[in-house]
């Protein structure tokens, strides 16, 4: 009787092999899925403030992640990085040649919140789930969503530049695409890349002297909270505001950018509408 029962056993092993090893490629499969990123069809242009300074050794990480989401959406996001806050400040950590804060960031840390820790940003001046100031690994998903929805008012940048005198005139231009109601305003800020200057940086071991800081809010042609522009604006009504301003020497302007955004105003809450960005040079 045993040795009649044994090819049935072998048999049963045997499918049992074959059946173990067929779900443990399918598991493997599945875990290896590539998932496609998305991929944003409309207009919505988002942006994200970074909070940073030179003597803060995490904030490098989430400059690097803001380079990593400007590559993943180019047409969709601008980004400006603030110095400011104690980390900033060369009195308490004197970190390589140049003091990279302004007085807009300074009010900017208090008015769109201290942050709890650092990498940290605000998107759209929105907050999330309570919280403006967000964390690194919140970035992207409230960039997703943010572009998601139609921007309620299209801008677009026209400026001249005078190499010689330095003079620089912004227009900037926007439409409503649905009516609204409150204090609109518009804000322009100034930003410069490849600023070479020391960082502390934890994941490259220490202070890194020729770091190579971008984005950096360097001025606004607007008042800080931002130029009330309208109280109230309708589907298909325009408008146009230029502001001139002549540039510091020191300023490189071939790799600078005019970031402009507009701003519903309703007591506490400031939510960016829609946001643009230029080179200041061609």
């Amino acid at each position: 009787m045993a040795n009649k029962n044994k090819p049935s056993t072998l048999l049963h092993l045997y499918t049992s092999g074959v059946l173990l090893i067929s779900l443990m490629l399918g598991g493997c499969y599945e875990e290896q899925r590539v998932i496609k990123p998305f991929v944003p069809t409309g207009n919505r242009v988002v942006l994200i403030e970074e909070f940073t300074g030179k003597g803060c050794t995490n904030c490098p990480k989430g400059s690097r992640e803001l380079e990593n989401l400007l590559t993943q959406f180019p047409n969709n996001l601008v980004a400006i990085s603030l110095h400011a806050g104690f980390f900033a400040n060369p009195q308490f950590l004197p970190i390589g040649i140049y003091d990279l804060r302004t007085e807009e960031g300074e009010f900017l840390i208090e008015y769109l919140s201290q942050p709890a820790g650092y990498p940290s940003g605000v998107v759209n001046r929105t907050p999330v789930n309570g919280d403006m100031q967000i964390s690194l690994n919140q970035w992207a998903s409230a960039i997703t969503s943010a572009i998601q929805t139609p921007p309620a008012i299209d801008i677009s940048i026209v400026r001249t530049y005078d190499v010689q005198s330095r003079q620089l005139v912004v227009t900037v231009s926007g439409i409503g695409k649905e009516e609204l109601s409150g204090e609109i305003r518009l804000s322009i800020m100034l930003t410069e890349s490849g600023i070479i200057d020391a960082q502390d940086d934890f994941e490259a071991g220490g202070i890194v002297d020729d770091y190579v800081h971008k984005h950096v809010l360097r001025d606004m042609m607007t008042p800080v909270t931002g130029a009330p522009i309208l109280s109230s604006i309708t589907t298909g009504q325009t408008f146009s505001e230029t502001y001139t301003k002549t540039l510091d020497a020191g300023w490189d302007a071939d790799k600078m950018e005019i970031i402009a955004f507009v701003s519903l105003i309703n007591g506490s809450d400031f939510p960016v509408l829609q946001a643009a960005s230029v080179h200041l040079v061609e």
